[in-house]
């Protein structure tokens, strides 16, 4: 018996990042990806970098509530849909 290989699918990204006037990030992610590379793509998108007292993560949820943890993957997130609607965050760290 002979296994054929499982295509790797592509999930549409977009990223929004309310900080921000420039367009949202879109890319067309290998389910294997994982958010951390997602993140880091949209953050040079947006141009914007990790800085002493603030954060950066990805959500998926309309209160911006739930992070995304970096090492989940595209497919962890998106399950079986085709379009994954992620908005960046950049939160304040108290210290």
């Amino acid at each position: 018996m002979h296994e054929t290989a499982h295509p790797v699918k592509t999930v549409e990204v977009t990223v929004t990042f309310p900080l921000s006037t420039r367009e949202p990030y879109h890319h067309k992610a290998h389910e294997t990806e994982t958010i951390g590379q997602i993140r880091e793509h949209a953050m040079h998108h947006f141009h914007v970098q990790e800085e002493p007292g603030s954060e950066y993560y990805l959500t998926n949820d309309a209160n911006h509530d739930a992070r995304l943890p970096d090492s989940d993957t595209v497919h962890d997130v998106a399950g079986e849909k085709d379009v994954l609607e992620l908005t960046l965050v950049k939160d304040l760290v108290q210290g």
